[in-house]
C-alpha cells in the first residue's frame, strides 16, 4: 500500500499510480531502501523501499542518479525528494500491463475481456478474451508466468 497524495488515502492502485519503469534494479545497502532503477531517456528514478512502497521521481538528471549510486541512499533521498515530482508506482498484480483488447486469431476483430483471474502471490493475471464476431474465446496470461495462451474454441 502507498499513500496517494492526490486521493489523500492509502491505496493499492489508483489513477495516480504509474507503471514501473523497464530498467535494471540495483540493490542497495540501506536500512530503508531495497533497490533503485533509472531510465536515462525519460529521466525517471524509481526507488523501492523495504516497506513495500515504490516511488518514481520525475525529471531527475543523470548526475543525481550517479550521486545516489555513490553515496548513502537515505540521506541523499531526503535531499532530492523535495526537489522532484514524486509519483507512486503500481505494485503486485496492479503493475501488470493488460492491453485494452486483443486481436482475434481467427478473424482479427478486437476481442473483449469477459473474465479475469489472478494471483497476487505469483504476480500474474489471466484474462479470457471473447470475439464478438466469430464467438471464439481465448485465455491469455500476463505477468510473471506470462506466455501461456489457450484457445477455448467456439461457443
Amino acid at each position: 500500500m502507498v499513500f496517494c497524495r492526490v486521493c489523500q488515502k492509502k491505496v493499492e492502485d489508483c489513477a495516480h499510480c504509474v507503471y514501473p519503469i523497464a530498467a535494471a534494479r540495483l540493490p542497495v545497502a540501506d536500512p530503508k531502501v531495497t533497490s533503485i532503477a533509472y531510465n536515462a531517456n525519460d529521466r525517471i528514478l524509481e526507488i523501492a523501499f523495504k516497506s513495500g512502497q515504490v516511488w518514481q521521481l520525475l525529471h531527475v538528471p543523470p548526475g543525481i542518479h550517479q550521486e545516489l549510486c555513490d553515496s548513502t541512499i537515505s540521506s541523499f533521498l531526503q535531499f532530492i525528494a523535495r526537489r522532484y515530482q514524486a509519483v507512486p508506482v503500481k505494485t503486485g498484480v496492479h503493475a501488470i500491463k493488460v492491453p485494452p483488447h486483443e486481436p482475434c486469431t481467427t478473424c482479427s476483430t478486437a476481442m473483449q475481456e469477459t473474465h479475469r483471474t489472478g494471483s497476487a502471490f505469483e504476480q500474474w493475471v489471466r484474462i479470457q478474451w471473447s470475439c464478438p464476431t466469430c464467438k471464439t474465446a481465448t485465455w491469455k496470461q500476463y505477468g510473471q508466468a506470462s506466455g501461456r495462451e489457450r484457445k477455448v474454441g467456439r461457443r
